[in-house]
């Protein structure tokens, strides 16, 4: 008896963390449920109201567990909206799109079922779709103390909606942060799974309060052992570079905060041996989560609607395409504050060499243009010392050599650079810190094209192309020229941080697209319950 009623206890327990793990407020959602490739979707991300996050990512994920790609989207006062480019290339299919936050990839991930068709094979020759089994669906709350009113049940195409939403007082005090509100083409024949998924593996519990944080582990590739002690280099190449550096605990590993970077990043990710035999090898951590176990799948039959649906949105995608009409509108991305400095401190003096006459390699550059600076090039073994004007005699060391920011030991890689190759040139004729590290000069080199392709890739030296945090968006307006250029849009309203009122006004344009349409409201009570309200109408 006592063995059951411990095993009762046990199961309990087990039942109550599995259900703490679906936090309360932790949700999202997306424009629409089926999409062509080449499309951009739309989000929206309600975060746990305890998060302590920066940053939700996204991505998607094809059935088989394949992470196609991702978007990282800034959190603010617990909600974040972005969206996501599908690529072109999809085969027609089922995928999965993942919302969850770094500390908690191991636990919990929000899983939005949705559907794409390639825009160039279409559905011909497809008579059955891969549908998510027994998946336990997210049920959202509708409520009726939200009531959307002057909402026609049929519009003409390229007519007027004015519609009112009206939310209970007792209702509004209730209500977390800011609304969602979605006016899009709808298809009743396919409703998607959208559910918690839990699991125990995963990566570290981060916390990126401030920002993107980028992991990886250094081994010795003579033992394949964790390398302590290493020091590594993270660099942004800029006019005036982003630098970081980490010395690499006993497990290896090594953090650097990417902060306020938005759109593209160029990153560079390099380190260096304590001896010169000493051979390392730098293994970057994925920045998005596992796949971790998938759910399985069930075939399930196409029906006629399904089908004529899907080849009407490939050919509004398609001439959407052609005439360049854009579904976003990108906002200016909030301006990064920086130094008037590079990490390296004031320069002592700086030369410009393409305003000179034409020098073919740099033993001459140096030798014309760079005063305090020694360049040698004996059997293609080059060295470089710099002078230290307050102790009038030249450093031993060679100097820190920065191109674009970037260090460098081996200095072949610019004994072939001439004044038509360098845009300017930083000496620092003195000792220089940053932290704990010490340069006998800086000879800051900054290359006319930034190309970075006099700069080898190895094991030790790592160039990334890192999204960072996504660029603020809305929807665009109608990009329509000419009167003969029919208005393909499939979202024609689309407001994810309404702030809520007792009154809402919705006033949009159906386009020529003809078929079912839904407007939606969907918010957080304080209490971490997801509410909706929705109205259908068909525009003909």
């Amino acid at each position: 008896m006592k063995k059951q009623i411990i095993i009762s206890i046990l199961f309990l327990v087990v039942a109550m963390t599995i259900k703490a793990q679906k936090s309360p407020g932790f949700s999202f959602y997306t424009d629409r449920d089926e999409y062509v490739s080449g499309e951009t979707l739309l989000a929206k991300i309600y975060t746990p109201s305890e998060n302590k996050s920066r940053i939700v990512y996204l991505d998607l994920v094809n059935k088989y567990g394949t992470r196609i790609s991702g978007v990282s989207t800034v959190i603010k006062n617990n909600q974040a909206d972005g969206f996501f480019q599908l690529p072109d290339s999809l085969s027609s299919g089922t995928y999965l799109l993942r919302a969850y936050l770094k500390n908690t990839a191991a636990k919990l991930k929000i899983i939005r079922e949705i559907w794409i068709s390639n825009r160039f094979d279409g559905l011909e020759k497809t008579n059955q779709i891969n549908r998510l089994l027994d998946s336990e669906n997210i049920q959202d709350t509708r409520s009726s103390q939200i009531e959307i009113e002057n909402i026609n049940p049929a519009y003409a195409t390229n007519s007027n909606i004015g519609g009112t939403i009206k939310i209970d007082e007792t209702l509004l005090n209730e209500i977390d942060g800011n609304l969602m509100v979605c006016v899009a083409q709808t298809d009743p024949s396919f409703i998607p799974a959208s559910y918690t998924w839990s699991a125990s593996e995963g990566k570290e519990g981060l916390n990126e309060k401030k920002g993107m944080i980028l992991t990886g582990t250094i081994t010795d590739k003579k033992t394949s052992e964790p390398a302590s002690g290493i020091t590594v280099y993270l660099t942004i190449p800029d006019s005036i570079p982003g630098f970081q550096y980490y010395k690499t605990r006993n497990n290896g590993r090594f953090y650097f905060l990417l902060d306020n970077y938005y759109g593209s990043v160029q990153a560079i990710v390099q380190c260096f041996g304590n001896t010169p035999a000493q051979r390392l090898k730098i293994r970057m951590d994925e920045l998005f989560a596992e796949p971790g176990t998938l759910p399985k799948f069930k075939q399930q039959s196409i029906n006629e609607e399904f089908k004529t649906n899907q080849i009407r949105n490939i050919e509004a995608v398609t001439f959407q395409k052609i005439f360049g009409q854009n579904k976003i509108k990108l906002s200016t991305p909030p301006v990064r504050i920086q130094e008037d400095y590079a990490y390296y401190g004031r320069p002592t003096s700086t030369v410009n060499p393409h305003l000179f006459i034409d020098l073919p390699n740099f033993t001459e550059v140096s030798r014309e243009l760079l005063a305090g600076v020694k360049f040698r090039n004996y059997n293609n073994e080059p060295t470089m010392q710099v002078i230290n004007t307050a102790k009038h005699y030249y450093f031993e060391e060679n100097p820190l050599v920065l191109i674009d920011g970037i260090p460098i030991r081996d200095l072949n890689l610019i004994k072939d650079m001439g004044t038509v190759d360098i845009k300017r040139v930083d000496i620092c004729q003195s000792e220089r810190f940053y932290g704990d590290l010490r340069f006998p000069g800086v000879v800051a080199i900054y290359a006319t094209k930034a190309d970075y392709s006099r700069l080898p890739e190895s094991d030790q030296f790592i160039r990334l192309k890192l999204e960072g945090f996504q660029v603020p968006s809305s929807l665009a307006p109608p990009e329509i020229s000419e009167s003969s250029i029919p208005d393909l849009r499939q979202v024609i309203f689309w407001n994810p941080s309404l702030e809520p009122d007792r009154i809402l006004s919705v006033n949009c344009n159906t386009s020529a697209i003809t078929g079912q349409y839904k407007l939606i409201v969907r918010g957080r009570l304080k209490n971490g319950t997801m509410i909706f309200a929705e109205k259908q109408f068909e525009v003909k």
